[in-house]
């Protein structure tokens, strides 16, 4: 009946609402037994992080972390929803300075990953138009690193060459094994690869991989949140070059 109806969209937003305070209860009350919840890429994570969380909870053992892996889109996406208390986000952050903080970690680049016998391997330095006629691999379209390539490439209209996409980097590097494959990631992964089998070359014009330590301002936050954000920038921070 139309009364009926009515009575159902009533309850249908009841519900949701309920849903909703239900997860705001949960996340203030992870708040007040010390947990952070802390959103990365998986990549920062591996490289930057897998040995400072471990040890920053093993001297407090008060401060709870949970960790959240992501794109970089996406846990932007989360920041500004109030889903996790503070984000390590690849520049640019798209965020609005007045509302967030917002603090260097890492600068770094982007590099070409190719096979050790491509035949790009003789170049010092690369130009963006080297890589015309090879097919490209990079992260997929929710890591900021993706539109950064792609805005890069698109610029040389050459962004159709993008054939290999994941959120796995060592795929995107095991797929340089074909000789002409080129795979466009952070440098920091040449951590992780072989040096007899694959190389890396930095850009002439390299994209920047520069990433910040972002969380909403707030008139005040608790002591486990002011602790944990402190405690990474002054173990990771530094200052913009001029």
């Amino acid at each position: 009946t139309p009364a009926g109806e009515r009575i159902y969209e009533y309850a249908l937003k009841i519900t949701e609402q309920h849903e909703e305070m239900q997860e705001v209860v949960r996340l203030e009350s992870l708040k007040q037994k010390g947990t952070i919840r802390i959103g990365l890429p998986s990549l920062i994570l591996r490289v930057y992080f897998s040995q400072y969380f471990p040890s920053l909870s093993l001297n407090n053992p008060d401060v709870h972390i949970e960790i959240i892996e992501n794109g970089s889109n996406e846990l932007r996406k989360m920041l500004i929803a109030d889903e996790i208390d503070m984000a390590i986000l690849i520049e640019p952050t798209s965020l609005d300075t007045k509302k967030y903080e917002q603090h260097v970690i890492e600068i770094d680049q982007m590099v070409a990953f190719m096979a050790i016998d491509h035949p790009l391997i003789h170049c010092d330095k690369l130009q963006w138009k080297d890589l015309k006629n090879y097919p490209i691999g990079t992260f997929n379209k929710n890591f900021m690193t993706h539109q950064l390539v792609a805005d890069k490439l698109r610029e040389l209209n050459i962004e159709n060459q993008i054939h290999f996409t994941s959120s796995s980097w060592d795929y995107l590097i095991e797929a340089t094994r074909n000789e002409e494959i080129i795979t466009i990631l952070p440098r920091p992964v040449e951590t992780f690869f072989d040096s007899k089998v694959f190389t890396t070359k930095k850009f002439e014009n390299f994209i920047p991989f520069n990433f910040r330590l972002c969380r909403p301002v707030k008139d005040k936050y608790n002591s486990v949140e002011d602790f944990v954000f402190d405690n990474i920038i002054e173990h990771f921070y530094q200052p913009l070059e001029n």
